[in-house]
């Protein structure tokens, strides 16, 4: 062979974490003399130099020995010029002579070098251009002054760039010698996951590495002979009108708003009251469920050993490496946004053996599911429940890609591919869907929520799949993948190296009362954001208390939609990291399973305008109670959702989503809160509050929650801020919003011991006493939200401040009789970093990782012990952020610069650590460092503001890093 050709997996990732793609260019390269990769004093770049859309000439220089072994390298574009990075002492090192091993600078002329290494092999290979495959064995020179590459050449062989930039990078056709296990930002594991009882260190929820696209789901599980996948899809579920024709989402035939003169003037009388005839049932509510197991054997193997399995989160790709008598074999598992479908592809060194696959579910009635094999698919077809007419129709498939292995069907059902002596590697395509239709959730259809015959749909969408090369689906996954993923990074350092442990050993050994683990700790916020990556897209669901990972007919609280602090946890990182594109399946959910019924509720139980939902929604458009006051009466939960839609409208200015989405759901809770507001007649202080009303899972049914009261503000004042904005001219409606807000009890008061009241009642009732109840609910307006901490200036309020304090050390740590969740612990962890009080917040967020989150990362409800609840895992990630900035919005009376803090709680143990791609309210993205001691030192907003407002970026010191 006479070319070489260097691949880089990992440009697309630096790409989005310089903002290039966003720098208002598009460069147009591709390989043939405009991009060369040399060694300029014994530092590899990559250099371009392209034409932009303006007509400018758009230079480039790519440290290689800073990005891709430090893992937060920029490509630095410029107008007429370039930069490069400072490394020093590069050498190459390795068996091979591949690794090259650099002390590179993080930023500036005055930071500290930091030794930094990368294994090139991965990212050269031997051949023509589109040819594949051939690691680069001892071509290197290990002189680290000569020139490895110059001018496109290595030791007078051309070298061939296949460079593509638009807004990204493609990388495609890695999947042979660098498509496998990898430690840093990886999770991994010397041992296969396990099926073991709940309780029990095998239990799969406890073990599996997840991946999934949005719709689907998979954990791989079982040792590689005998391996299984976990499938799930987002919409099957049991119960809904696929059980019961007559299903009315848990509204009642008749009204019942006749009962609330009489609940009201009770409360008011005696302050505390009941609700009873509001109360509801959950007949026929369901429950999210798993579909079932492809089932992958290789009886040829036999034994195996250097058995190891990773998650890499960078590429969104589970891999298992193993050996078997003398062959080496790779197995990897990803799941396809752009194809919807998951990849299973395995590669030997030798010739591969036979593999067969098929399905199976074991915890249904067999009378109820048909697998049937032909040809070079096998397919498994269901009902939820024995009557076809009306139970939900699911359907899965898997299909082989690729025409070199010769199938057939074995008497059991199974997919037989028999591999020829040449073959090394196959690919198999699964693809999964029900007939549920989240568009025929309304009157008009009946509120049916069928849609078409799931089996024909998946076997075109598999079809489809397979009629793609295996590298083409691996690039598109990677494209999209790496697309969101990389937008965001936070690089901390890595002072135990703890990146060469075992993932399990790392969970084992962690100790909250120590000084903690920064790679940890990283490690599981990129997995956060994996998570919601792979279980929220916009032809998808949300991601509902299990994310997309159930093994379960009946799923822990059904895996539902739980909306007094759960679902929106599960969103808390979205907005910030460059994620909003996972929150599309939240807007569509709500406009399409809660406002059509929800709307009924409002009338039948409130004679209300607008929409409202309680605690509990299924798929299927429950939004009235439940049978509980104490948990089910939430009808705040739409307002705390409206949190989240003025959220995207402030990260993104997109006025024309608000105008279409946003503003239409916003509007509707704001009409529903005008209508139910009441004037106080117990303490006949003029003002308007809630009644009735429960702070969620605590305390009696009342008025004037705090809870509620802060929520509510904070609608009125997002309506009056947008509807200039969106040309809402319906005038009368916002008079009353103006009026309402004027009068609104903002739910601050204060108890005689110092906290902040939970319910507007005297103390003397002994209702606001000290608590360790694990919800934080008359913090809203602290955290998550900003009532308190920004429309009431509390975070410049020492008296605020102080209160919120006192509230928090009551609460404890979020281990209490009442629950040991790690939910519960990441919240108090981000209110203690809202108060600047670094110590506390990263205590608590210590005490949640040691607590609650198992060997594989997920986070489980009782300490350690099932269920498993992802919201902790999401929650974490928000917590982080909380500790990262303080980025609040103001009030729509206040015209003023805004003020964002940077590093409001970075520990000590973070040192010298940094963030690139955070979004900023207003539109604006930026990249910012911080020194050993976790001050920030240096911010560069990598994008222009979209908003008229003045934003001035500060440190806790209040020293001034930037402007936009």
């Amino acid at each position: 062979m006479e070319n070489l050709k260097s691949l880089f997996i990992f440009l697309l990732s630096i790409l989005f974490l310089s903002g290039t793609a966003d720098a208002g260019w598009r460069e147009e390269c591709n390989f043939g003399g405009n991009a060369q990769f040399n060694i300029i004093h014994a530092r590899p770049y990559l250099s371009t130099l392209c034409p932009s859309s303006t007509g400018r000439q758009i230079c480039t220089i790519l440290d290689l020995s800073y990005c891709l072994m430090n893992s937060h390298g920029h490509l630095i574009a410029t107008i007429n010029g370039h930069f490069e990075r400072s490394c020093k002492d590069c050498r190459l090192t390795g068996a091979n002579a591949t690794i090259l091993s650099c002390g590179c600078r993080m930023f500036g002329k005055n930071a500290p070098y930091q030794a930094t290494e990368v294994d090139l092999e991965c990212f050269i290979t031997i051949g023509q251009p589109g040819d594949m495959g051939k690691p680069l064995p001892r071509l290197w020179n290990k002189d680290p002054g000569s020139m490895l590459f110059s001018h496109g050449a290595i030791e007078g062989r051309k070298a061939f760039t296949l460079l593509e930039m638009k807004s990204t990078l493609v990388a495609a056709f890695i999947v042979g010698g660098c498509l496998g296990p990898s430690n840093a930002k990886s999770l991994w594991s010397r041992s296969p996951a396990g099926y073991g009882p709940d309780n029990s260190n095998e239990y799969l929820l406890k073990t599996g590495y997840p991946v999934g696209n949005g719709k689907l789901g998979v954990i791989s599980f079982g040792a590689p002979v005998s391996e299984k996948l976990n499938l799930n899809v987002d919409s099957l579920w049991s119960g809904g009108p696929f059980e019961s024709s007559d299903y009315s989402g848990g509204n009642p035939t008749e009204s019942k708003h006749s009962a609330l003169p009489e609940i009201r003037a009770a409360i008011f009388r005696d302050g505390t009251g009941g609700l009873s005839p509001l109360l509801g049932a959950g007949e026929h509510y369901g429950s999210n469920r798993v579909l079932g197991n492809v089932t992958i054997n290789i009886p040829e193997l036999g034994s195996y050993s250097d058995y190891k399995r990773s998650l890499d989160l960078k590429i969104g790709v589970h891999t298992t490496q193993f050996t078997s008598g003398e062959a080496e074999l790779t197995t990897s598992l990803f799941c396809s946004y752009p194809d919807q479908v998951c990849i299973y592809h395995i590669k030997s060194t030798s010739a591969l053996p036979t593999v067969a696959v098929g399905f199976e579910n074991l915890l249904t009635s067999q009378n109820l599911t048909t697998v049937t094999c032909k040809g070079n698919s096998v397919q498994l077809t269901g009902y939820t429940h024995a009557d076809p007419s009306q139970g939900m129709k699911f359907s899965a498939v898997a299909r082989t890609l690729g025409g070199s292995a010769s199938t057939s069907c074995s008497d059991s059902g199974h997919l037989v591919i028999r591999p020829s002596k040449a073959h090394k590697s196959q690919a198999v395509v699964i693809a999964a869907e029900t007939n549920y239709d989240q568009k025929k959730g309304n009157k008009k259809a009946g509120y049916s929520f069928r849609g078409q015959d799931p089996a024909p749909v998946v076997s075109q969408t598999a079809s489809k799949a397979a009629s793609k090369k295996f590298e083409t689906l691996y690039s598109r996954h990677l494209n999209d993948y790496q697309a969101l993923q990389g937008a965001f990074q936070l690089e901390l350092p890595d002072t135990r190296h703890s990146s060469e442990v075992e993932t399990a050993a790392l969970f084992s050994n962690y100790d909250w009362t120590g000084s903690g683990d920064p790679f940890l700790e990283s490690l599981l916020f990129d997995y956060s954001r994996h998570l919601l990556i792979s279980s929220s897209r916009d032809n998808s669901l949300p991601t509902n208390l299990l994310g997309r990972w159930t093994e379960r007919i009946e799923s822990a609280w059904g895996a539902d939609y739980h909306a007094n602090i759960n679902l929106q946890m599960n969103y808390w990182g979205a907005e910030q990291t460059g994620l909003a594109a996972t929150e599309d399946s939240l807007w569509n959910y709500m406009q399409d399973t809660w406002v059509p019924r929800g709307t009924d509720t409002a009338k039948l139980l409130y004679d209300a305008d607008g929409w409202v939902v309680h605690n509990e929604m299924n798929i299927f458009g429950h939004t009235a109670m439940k049978e509980g006051a104490e948990w089910a009466n939430y009808p705040a939960a739409g307002a705390w959702m409206m949190q989240h839609v003025w959220d995207r409208f402030e990260y993104s200015q997109d006025i024309d989503w608000m105008r279409k989405q946003g503003y239409p759901l916003l509007k509707g809770i704001a009409q529903f809160w005008v209508s139910q507001l009441q004037e106080d007649w117990f303490f006949n202080d003029g003002t308007l509050v809630v009644n009735p009303c429960n702070s969620p899972e605590t305390g009696p049914t009342t008025f004037g929650c705090t809870h509620y009261q802060q929520l509510i503000h904070q609608v009125f004042d997002n309506i009056l801020s947008s509807a200039d904005l969106v040309g809402d001219k319906d005038k009368a409606f916002l008079r009353k919003v103006a009026t309402s807000l004027a009068r609104l009890d903002t739910g601050l008061h204060f108890t005689t011991w110092g906290g902040l009241k939970e319910w507007k009642l005297p103390d003397s009732y002994g209702y606001d006493g000290k608590s360790t109840h694990r919800h934080l609910s008359h913090l809203v307006g602290w955290y998550p939200g900003y009532s308190i901490s920004s429309y009431a200036d509390g975070y410049t309020n020492m008296t605020i401040q102080d209160a919120v304090r006192e509230t928090l050390i009551s609460r404890g740590l979020g281990n209490a009789e009442d629950a040991n969740a790690g939910w519960a612990k990441v919240w108090r962890a981000a209110c203690w970093a809202r108060l600047n009080d670094t110590e506390m917040a990263y205590k608590e967020l210590r005490y949640a990782i040691d607590t609650n989150f198992a060997d594989n990362g997920f986070s489980m409800y009782t300490a350690l012990n099932p269920p498993f609840q992802v919201d902790a895992n999401f929650g974490l990630a928000g917590a982080v952020l909380s500790m990262l900035v303080v980025d609040l919005p103001l009030s729509y009376r206040v015209n003023a610069e805004r003020t964002v803090v940077l590093g409001p709680a970075i520990p000590a143990a973070w040192g010298n650590g940094s963030v690139s791609g955070l979004r900023v309210r207003g539109g604006i993205s930026l990249d910012f460092k911080w020194d050993e001691n976790g001050v920030v030192t240096k911010a560069v907003t990598t994008s222009s503001s979209k908003s008229m407002r003045k934003i001035v970026f500060v440190n806790m010191r209040g020293e001034k890093l930037a402007e936009a």
